[in-house]
This record gives C-alpha cells, sequence and structure tokens, in this order.
C-alpha cells in the first residue's frame, strides 16, 4: 500500500443532484493522486434517477487503485485521531431528508475539511459535521460484535470518553473487566454508559473526574441488570447504544454512520487481476480536456493563413501605435526641423497616413475576428449534431437532459473566444513595445521598468487558478439550475392544477442560493485580481517616472515617458481584463467539448461497416434469434435481473408479464444496448451483442414504448422518422390501416400534413400510441419488433384488434412484446413470466395455463377477479365518450 492523501482536498462539483456519488469518488481519488475522468466515472457508477449505492463506490474505489473498505462505526469514531477513519465518503442527511455522500478529508482543531459535491470544499465544525452524519442501523450477530468491540478500532474511542471522564486507573479497570467478558454485554453497556455520562458532563449536569468515575461504576450494573431483564432502552436512550439485542439473543441491532475509508494506493494490478470495465478503462485513460487546444484544432481545419494574418494585423497595429506616439512626440520639436510649409505639410499628411492605416488595420481585425468566432460556432454545431447520434445510451442516461440542452444553447457563446485572443496577444505586443520604450527613453531604469511589466502579466495568471475554479463552480451550479427550468416549463399544467408552485419554488431557492454565492465569489475575486493589478502597474508607473527623472532624462522626452508610463498601467488592466475572461471561456469551451471527446459507442469504423451492409426487403426480412446465458444486470447498486437464461427462436412472437417493476423493460433493454450484463453472455444470431452486432440490430429493430419521442413536424415526417422517403412513401396507405390511423387522418386539418405539436400535444395518449406503431410498422427490413406497452391509453376490444394487426404488420420477425393484459397474451407463441428481476415460468401461455400451480394462471385469475370486481361493485356507472358525446351505458357483469 502507497500513497498518502493531499493537504486540500481536490472539489468536484456535482451537475446533478444524482451525481453526488461519483462527485465524491472523484475527488476522493485525485486526492491520492488518481487522475480519472469525471464524465466516465459517472458511467461506470450506472448513475440514474435514484443515483449511486455506496457499495458501488466502494467496489469501484477498490477496481480503480485504492485499498478502500465500507465501514460502519460509532458516530463519534468517525473524526476520532486513533480510529483512522479519514480521509473517507460518508452519508450525511440533508434539510430536506434526502441522503448525500461528501468527502472527509482532515480534521483542524474543531474545523473539518469536506468535500460536499453540492458546494465544493468547504470547512465546517466537528459539531455541525456530526448532526448531519446519517445513522444506519443493520443487524450483525452477536459474536461479530464482540470481536470487532474487542479491536483497538472500537476501544480506542472508549478510552478516550473514559480518560475525558475521570483519568487515572478507574478507567482502564472498568475496560479489562469489560474484556474479561466473553459476550457483547458488558462492552456495549460500558459504552452506552460512558456516552451518557460524556452527555451530562457536557451539559453541566455532573463534574469530570471522580464523581464521573463513581456514576459510571454505580450505573453499569444497573444497565447490566435492565439488559438481562429485556429493559435496557428504558435506562439508557436508544441513541447511546452502539449495539443492543433482546436477552440470550443471537443478532444485535448495530448503529452506527456508514463510511468508504480510504487507506492509501494499492500496488500494481497483477496479470490474475479481473479486467476493467470499459467504462473504468476509459475513465482511467482520458487525457484531461484542453478546451482551448481543442478550439484551435477546429480552427486549423480552415487552414492557419487567416489566424496567422489576424495575429499579425495585431501585432502591426501594436507596433503602430508605438510609432503614432513618437510620432506626436515629435511634433514637439517639429518646429526646429520643419522650417517651410511644405515641409510641415508632408509632416502632417505623413501623420494622418500613419493614422488612416492604424484605422484600416482595425477594419481587417474587427471583421476578421468576428468571421472567425461565427466560423467556430458553425464548426462546433455541426460537431455536436454529428456527434449526439454516435453518443451511447449509458452517456444520456448518467446526465441530465437539461444540462445537455444547456451547453447546446450556450454554443453562440464561443464567438468571443477569437476576440478574447486577439485582445490578449495584442495587449501583449503593446505591452512589450512600451516596455522597449521606457528601456530606450530612460535604459539607466531598465530593471525597475521590467518588473512593473512582468508584474503586469504575473498577478493575473496567478490568479488563474483561483478564477478557474470559481468560474467551472458558477456554471455547474448554472447547469443544476437549468434541470428546475426545464421541469417548470415541461410540467408547467401539473403545477398549477396541483398548485405546486411554491413547492417548486422552494426547491429551487437552494441551488438559486448556491449560484448567487459562486457568482459573488467569482465576481469578488476578479474585482481584487484587477485592484491589486491596477495597484501594482499605477505604483509601478509612478516609480518609473521618478527613478528615470532622478537619473537625468532629456526634457523632451518627460512627456512621451508620462505617457508610456500610464499605457503600462492601462495595458496592465487590460491584460488583466482578458486574463479574467480566460476562465470564463476556458470552462464554457471544456462543457462544450465534453460531449465531442466523449468515446463513440461504437468506433467509426465499426458502425460504418455496419452501416455498408445490405438490410433485406421488408418482405423477405427475417427475425432475429438470441439467447441470454445466465444474464445479471445491475443499476446503481441494484439487481434488475438476475439469472436471466432464456433462448428465442427466429421470429418468435413471445409476451413478457410479470408485475410492475419486475424487469421486463430491463430484460429488453439488454438487447436495445441501455443496460451491459454485469456477467452472463448475450448473444444475437450466434454473435456477442456488442460492437458491430449492436449497431446491426438497433438498425434492424422496430420499437414501440410510450416514452418514444413525437416531433412537432408533419404526420407523414412522423411516421416516416427515419426511413428514406422512397421507402416509406408507397407503404403509408397500408401502415394507416393497420396502425388505425385512418379516423385520427380525417380529423386533422390537413391530413397527413398538419403538424402534431410540441411531443405529439395535438393528438390523445392513445392517438400517440397509435403513431408510435405505425411509425415502427413503417420501418423497412425489420427483424426485430420490441413492442412496450404499445396500447396504453386505448380501450381493451381496440387493444386486442390492434395487436392482431401489428402482429400481421411484423409477421417473420421476432416478436416481444410487454404486456399488463395477461388475457391478451393467450394467442402467442410464448410467454415469459418476470418476477423480482427473475425469470420464473417460460411455455405456451395456454399449456401454462392449464396447471394449477402455474405463476402465469395466477396471473390471468388475478386480472379475471380484478374485472369481476369492478364491473360487479354497486355504485359505479360507466361514462362512454364517443366522437365528442358522452353518454351511460349499463356495467357490464363479469
Amino acid at each position: 500500500m502507497t500513497g498518502s492523501p493531499r493537504l486540500f482536498v481536490p472539489e468536484v462539483i456535482q451537475t446533478s443532484a444524482m451525481d453526488c456519488g461519483p462527485a465524491a469518488l472523484k475527488a476522493l481519488l485525485e486526492g491520492f493522486g488518481v487522475a480519472i475522468s469525471y464524465g466516465r466515472l459517472r458511467e461506470a457508477c450506472q448513475s440514474d434517477v435514484d443515483g449511486t449505492s455506496i457499495d458501488v463506490l466502494e467496489e469501484l474505489a477498490g477496481k480503480l487503485g485504492l485499498e478502500a473498505e465500507q465501514h460502519m462505526v460509532p458516530r463519534d469514531h468517525v473524526l476520532l485521531a486513533g480510529a483512522g477513519v479519514l480521509p473517507a465518503i460518508v452519508v450525511v442527511r440533508l434539510e430536506d431528508g434526502n441522503l448525500h455522500f461528501v468527502v472527509v478529508w482532515k480534521k483542524w482543531g474543531h474545523l473539518v475539511q469536506i468535500m460536499d459535491p453540492a458546494l465544493g470544499r468547504r470547512w465546517v465544525s466537528v459539531d455541525e459535521l456530526l448532526d448531519r452524519l446519517f445513522i444506519h442501523t443493520m443487524t450483525v450477530s452477536a459474536g461479530a460484535f464482540r470481536e470487532w468491540a474487542g479491536t483497538e478500532e472500537f476501544l480506542v474511542g472508549l478510552r478516550r470518553r473514559l480518560s475525558v471522564l475521570a483519568a487515572g486507573p478507574t478507567s482502564e479497570r472498568l475496560v479489562k473487566e469489560a474484556l474479561g467478558d466473553p459476550t457483547w454485554k458488558r462492552l456495549a453497556c460500558l459504552d452506552a454508559t460512558v456516552r451518557l455520562a460524556q452527555t451530562l458532563v457536557d451539559g453541566d449536569g455532573l463534574k469530570r473526574g471522580e464523581l464521573a468515575a463513581r456514576f459510571v461504576e454505580q450505573l453499569l450494573p444497573e444497565v447490566l441488570t435492565a439488559l438481562e431483564e429485556g429493559r435496557a432502552e428504558e435506562l439508557i436512550p436508544t441513541i447511546y447504544w452502539t449495539a443492543l439485542g433482546k436477552p440470550g439473543a443471537d443478532e444485535l441491532t448495530l448503529r452506527g454512520s456508514v463510511c468508504v475509508q480510504a487507506k492509501g494506493l494499492r500496488g500494481e494490478r497483477g496479470s490474475d487481476a479481473p479486467p476493467l470495465s470499459p467504462e473504468l478503462e476509459a475513465a482511467l485513460r482520458e487525457a484531461p480536456t484542453r478546451p482551448l487546444r481543442e478550439l484551435v484544432a477546429l480552427l486549423r481545419r480552415d487552414g492557419v493563413l487567416k489566424p496567422a494574418v489576424l495575429a499579425a494585423i495585431g501585432v502591426t497595429a501594436a507596433v503602430g501605435g508605438f510609432v503614432e506616439a513618437l510620432l506626436l512626440r515629435g511634433i514637439i520639436d517639429a518646429g526646429r526641423y520643419l522650417t517651410t510649409p511644405e515641409q510641415r505639410i508632408v509632416g502632417v499628411a505623413t501623420l494622418l497616413a500613419l493614422l488612416g492605416l492604424l484605422f484600416m488595420l482595425e477594419l481587417p481585425l474587427s471583421r476578421g475576428t468576428l468571421q472567425l468566432g461565427r466560423r467556430l460556432e458553425l464548426r462546433l454545431r455541426l460537431a455536436f449534431l454529428g456527434k449526439i447520434p454516435r453518443l451511447g445510451d449509458r452517456y444520456f442516461r448518467s446526465r441530465l437532459v437539461s444540462d445537455m440542452a444547456q451547453r447546446c444553447h450556450g454554443i453562440h457563446m464561443v464567438r468571443a473566444v477569437p476576440s478574447l485572443a486577439v485582445l490578449l496577444l495584442r495587449g501583449c505586443a503593446e505591452l512589450l513595445v512600451t516596455l522597449a520604450g521606457l528601456t530606450w527613453l530612460a535604459p539607466r531604469s531598465a530593471p525597475l521598468i521590467f518588473l512593473t511589466g512582468g508584474l503586469a502579466i504575473a498577478i493575473p495568471l496567478l490568479a488563474q487558478r483561483s478564477l478557474l475554479d470559481a468560474d467551472r463552480r458558477l456554471r455547474d451550479f448554472d447547469g443544476v439550475l437549468s434541470r428546475f427550468y426545464l421541469d417548470a416549463l415541461r410540467g408547467g399544467v401539473a403545477l398549477r392544477a396541483h398548485r405546486a408552485e411554491l413547492t417548486l419554488r422552494r426547491a429551487h431557492e437552494e441551488p438559486l442560493h448556491h449560484f448567487v454565492s459562486a457568482a459573488r465569489t467569482l465576481l469578488r475575486r476578479g474585482i481584487t485580481v484587477d485592484t491589486i493589478c491596477s495597484l501594482a502597474a499605477t505604483v509601478g508607473a509612478v516609480a518609473v517616472v521618478l527613478h528615470a527623472l532622478s537619473r537625468g532624462v532629456q526634457p523632451g522626452a518627460v512627456l512621451l515617458l508620462v505617457y508610456w508610463a500610464l499605457a503600462m498601467t492601462g495595458l496592465g488592466r487590460q491584460l488583466a481584463d482578458g486574463l479574467r475572461q480566460y476562465p470564463a471561456a476556458s470552462s464554457l469551451t471544456g462543457r462544450l467539448m465534453e460531449p465531442l471527446l466523449a468515446p463513440d459507442e461504437v468506433a467509426p469504423h465499426v458502425a460504418l461497416a455496419a452501416r455498408r451492409q445490405t438490410e433485406p426487403p421488408a418482405e423477405v426480412a427475417r427475425g432475429v434469434a438470441f439467447s441470454l446465458r445466465q444474464v445479471e444486470v445491475k443499476a446503481s447498486g441494484h439487481t434488475l435481473l438476475q439469472g436471466v437464461d432464456v433462448s428465442v427462436r427466429a421470429g418468435e412472437h413471445v409476451a413478457i408479464v410479470g408485475p410492475s417493476g419486475a424487469g421486463k423493460s430491463s430484460l429488453v433493454g439488454v438487447l436495445l444496448g441501455w443496460h451491459r450484463a454485469a456477467s452472463g453472455r448475450v448473444e444475437v444470431d450466434g454473435e456477442p451483442l456488442e460492437g458491430a452486432a449492436l449497431w446491426r440490430l438497433r438498425r434492424e429493430t422496430a420499437w414501440v414504448e410510450p416514452e418514444v419521442m413525437l416531433w412537432n413536424k408533419s404526420m407523414v415526417d412522423n411516421l416516416a422518422y427515419g426511413v428514406e422517403a422512397g421507402e416509406a412513401l408507397p407503404r403509408v396507405g397500408q401502415v394507416l390501416h393497420r396502425a388505425d390511423l385512418v379516423e385520427v387522418l380525417d380529423k386533422l386539418p390537413q391530413g397527413l400534413q398538419t403538424r402534431l405539436g410540441e411531443g405529439g400535444g395535438l393528438l390523445s395518449g392513445g392517438e400517440g400510441q397509435r403513431v408510435r406503431l405505425g411509425r415502427a410498422l413503417l420501418r423497412p427490413g425489420v427483424r426485430l419488433a420490441i413492442f412496450d406497452e404499445p396500447f396504453r391509453g386505448l380501450e381493451r376490444d381496440r387493444r386486442a384488434e390492434l395487436l392482431e394487426r401489428a402482429r400481421q404488420g411484423v409477421k417473420g420477425a421476432t416478436l416481444l412484446c410487454v404486456m399488463h393484459d395477461i388475457a391478451e397474451t393467450l394467442s402467442f407463441d410464448r410467454v415469459l413470466v418476470i418476477q423480482e428481476g427473475t425469470l420464473v415460468e417460460d411455455g405456451n401461455p395456454r399449456t401454462l395455463a392449464a396447471r394449477e400451480d402455474s405463476h402465469y394462471r395466477a396471473l390471468l385469475e388475478l386480472e379475471a377477479g380484478m374485472r369481476r370486481d369492478l364491473s360487479g361493485r354497486e355504485g359505479w356507472r360507466r361514462l362512454v365518450l364517443d366522437q365528442g358525446v358522452l353518454s351511460e351505458r349499463a356495467v357490464e357483469e363479469g
């Protein structure tokens, strides 16, 4: 074991509420010198809406090279020096009751250095941290607790508390007596009694020393007796017990704080070590992003001539300003040398020509810089459009849609990067020329001149790290805020219906407060840097002038000396302002480049090879055969599927049924590539489902699910989405009939050319589902059809009819249909019953329905019983809305 932690914990700000686990793990790893990509780590943690479990963090920390182990220790042991818990990832409870990961790094007196992914690096008091720690309870065997309680890890805290209460032989005698008991009871009772006594002493209810020792000695036998009688909690409240159990019980309830303790770095990975997952390999291999370098690479695609010309113009303009100052200085002595009117006219004309030339240089410089910015923005937009389809599902599932949308929306801000580069280049050139001019005027003051110029550049450069951290924090909090805006826009109707505006406002207040605090921090640091730069430049300029005057300067050069010295002050402020903008440009560009630099789901050459493969015509398409061998799927520490072993023949129509949350959608998600098997093997047509095989299967899959997006385009565009117009148009009429869309089309004002609204808002839920079905049926060359609750929102009779039509539409293809209507699956070739992530039954539905012990039959009977209860219960009325007319019909029996 090697490696020691840094003095200060690295700061990592989470980009969403579900990312505290990956952010805390990255901070812990980098604190020990393990550089890792935050984006890839989020994917490896499989962050989803439910976050990351502490078990996953422990597992990943070990795989990535840390000597890390999960512990549950008494709350006050977390910060105890002898316990050796720190540094560690611990679980705390937020004010709203939710759990949250933070990195507790080091204890400094009464302050603790922590890294809160929601707030960054902080210093909090010991009491504040202890109050926030989440106290977890779990059941352990009495023998295991006794073994642990006898170790120095537990005893160091007990001895420390006893020594504080009553230093002397009494404390050690009590510990020895407790250790002499082979059972857990005396150690647990002594620990609880000492904790109670410590609380009384801290509250001035008991004096330290002999009185406290007597209190512990007298109370301990009573506690042991109460424990034997099963009333220990009546004598000492539960919060003081580390472990407690019933008399004679073999199991105890252990209470403490859960943490992942990092002791240091492991040695080199051995050859027999299990291979890392692709996400972890990518997280370790991915080099730190150099966003501005990537922007320069984008600019170079158009050639380096134009940027080089603009740079030359900027430098020329800077030198021209120097020459202009010399000419203006020469005007003072012009009367001595230009004696005739013709000479004076020529001198004035020369000066005006130079001024005109400098003005003419500004025009191409400004215009060219703007063109570069627009060109850069265009290239980024095209790069985004080309990259998004190549990103994997895991990438999007581990990131907020609002955060990704905000990045795309912020592309226009990249226009300012070339202007910033020209500003810095020109400022540096002007400063160097001015320093050279001052040195020429006052060579004896050269050291002081260059010291002043060096400070003008060094101060803002030294402040870059601090400004960059502050700006990145501001951008991250801005990304968090975007989630609230998007949620409010998408859920505006629900917010008003449930009068939840105040709830949203309260939830919005905390991230808004953090955003404002981050903005103030950035502004405060920027103003401080500007003030220091201006003060240093002004003092330096005054010092240069006074020093030069004291060493003797020609009288005619004094005005130029003062002018250039004051110009140096202005240039220093200009450079400081430009360098103050650099962190914003860097962090903005980093957020924009992060998706572009993410690895493709499938290598480009593999995707190209799969795309070039000829797709069979729709009428001769045959189904795919696939098999899952002992497949286990995990996400965010939860097991979604376990031990799934199933094979499906080509062209087979299979229904998948089971209770909600059983894992039906997760099963089809394995074939769609949403989930990667944690163990086991997935094969399609005899090939492992990865790389080109996955890419090819997606191109041959028709997918129907309520979450499939409908676009604010025409009906025909939505139906033919992803299909070439020449292939789609001849089959539109047939698809309209099979998807039962004819009557929907009759209601649309422009027929097939009617725009369906944002998210298909012009349609009802059932009509939208039929459009999604029509889109799937229109796809050519379908070999695998996946219907996940395809007829949600439709009445029962129409569901059965549509199911039959849909099955005819994908005849020859393999069909997987996830359904909650159990009776409608009787016509399928085969049915899979999923319960709690396990495949519990597989067979012909009618055969399974005839077996009394069948899970499938139990689901059928449960569904039939619910229908009987609903139809036969008194007080129910049946209202039917048909073509806008509401009528009442008799409730059907049975």
